[in-house]
């Protein structure tokens, strides 16, 4: 009897137990991996890019196929309602909790960055660490753009720039709560990278089109600035914050400095109106010196040509109105209770007082455990 009674509740327990019929399969749903919005005479278009599993779910020592990329687009008078067009025409649902980025058109930058924001904001599965680019060119073109052997475009500066920053200096990228976050400050600008297509480099049995950061977009006070380029930006590096090495060539390619450990300072002087002092400080090591330049040339060249990249960046600013550098914010920050806004907004290139570089350069020499590092 007492088995019968065990017997009866186990069977009740297995109707209860959950089951996989409602499960869906990954080849069930088009994942979207980025976004792209234009806004032309008075109507948005908006481009996505689905994934493609083909590339991903590959045996080990398996070869690679190349697949092509999925490209939707359709027109709105709203983005949620171009976004409404793609998902009713669909053969397979659109699921965007795998968007890594959002590129946008230089009419959306200018003229509807809020309809942005609110198509993001009211979006469940879109998440707030998406990276924002800018870009002047054919964004179906742009998303169109390809990896090297046969990767997906998942290996590319579009959905992976921080492995492109780390390896290979390139400017900043931002994220959407980053951006957010600076967006409304009353003070210093903020930036969002800007796309290119290149088909000039790389071949693979043919032309290789990809993309690459060559600028950036620049925003104050919720307003749009204006851009500047990857070489109007050359001071910015100098302010990253990041642990990396940067690399200087003075002048020509038989010379290459390695400068690492950078620390910059921005002292802050408390006359009438904010005035700035900037310091950055850190050591260079000789990679390259084909001409037999001593240290002391070669120290006094790189100084020299980081205080005029700072001060070059700072003079592009000023002809857009703003402190792309963001120096000023150091006196938003610490010494609001002696300045108003209004006058710490008045940053311009005679704020800067002056600029001090001391990097202490060292001879290359690699049995102090570079070596390695470098070969890899």
């Amino acid at each position: 009897m007492r088995n019968l009674i065990s017997f009866i509740i186990l069977t009740c327990l297995m109707f209860l137990l959950t089951g996989c019929f409602g499960a869906k399969q990954i080849e069930g749903e088009t994942y979207v991996t980025a976004l792209g919005m234009d806004y032309k005479e008075g109507e948005f278009k908006l481009y996505i890019q689905g994934l493609n599993f083909g590339n991903i779910a590959k045996g080990e020592g398996s070869s690679l196929e190349e697949q092509p990329i999925l490209i939707g687009e359709a027109k709105g008078e709203s983005l949620a309602a171009a976004l409404g067009v793609l998902e009713q025409l669909s053969a397979l649902p659109l699921n965007y909790g795998h968007v890594t980025t959002i590129i946008l058109s230089d009419s959306i930058l200018k003229e509807k960055m809020e309809a942005v924001m609110d198509l993001i904001s009211r979006s469940p599965l879109m998440r707030y660490n998406i990276v924002l680019y800018g870009t002047g060119e054919n964004l179906k073109s742009l998303m169109e753009t390809q990896s090297f052997f046969n990767y997906p475009q998942l290996f590319t500066v579009i959905h992976r720039p921080e492995e492109t920053i780390h390896y290979n200096f390139s400017l900043p990228i931002i994220k959407y709560h980053q951006f957010t976050t600076r967006y409304s400050r009353s003070v210093g600008t903020t930036l969002i990278p800007s796309l290119k297509i290149d088909n000039t480099h790389f071949t693979e049995g043919k032309k290789k089109s990809i993309a690459l950061i060559n600028g950036e977009y620049v925003f104050s006070k919720q307003h749009f600035k204006g851009w500047l380029s990857k070489k109007e930006f050359s001071g910015l590096r100098w302010f990253t914050g990041q642990n990396q090495d940067i690399f200087i060539r003075p002048g020509n390619e038989n010379l290459s400095v390695r400068v690492r450990n950078l620390k910059t300072k921005i002292l802050v002087s408390k006359e009438k109106d904010p005035t700035y002092k900037i310091v950055v400080k850190g050591k260079g090591i000789m990679t390259q010196n084909s001409k037999n330049k001593t240290l002391k040339e070669v120290e006094k060249e790189i100084n020299k040509i980081i205080k005029n990249e700072i001060l070059s960046t700072v003079k592009k600013g000023d002809q857009l109105n703003t402190d792309v550098l963001n120096i000023s914010e150091k006196s938003y920050k610490y010494y609001l209770n002696h300045w108003s806004i209004a006058t710490i907004r008045k940053f311009n290139v005679h704020s800067v007082k002056q600029i001090q570089v001391k990097i202490k350069l060292e001879p290359g020499n690699y049995k102090y455990g570079n070596a390695k590092k470098d070969a890899a």
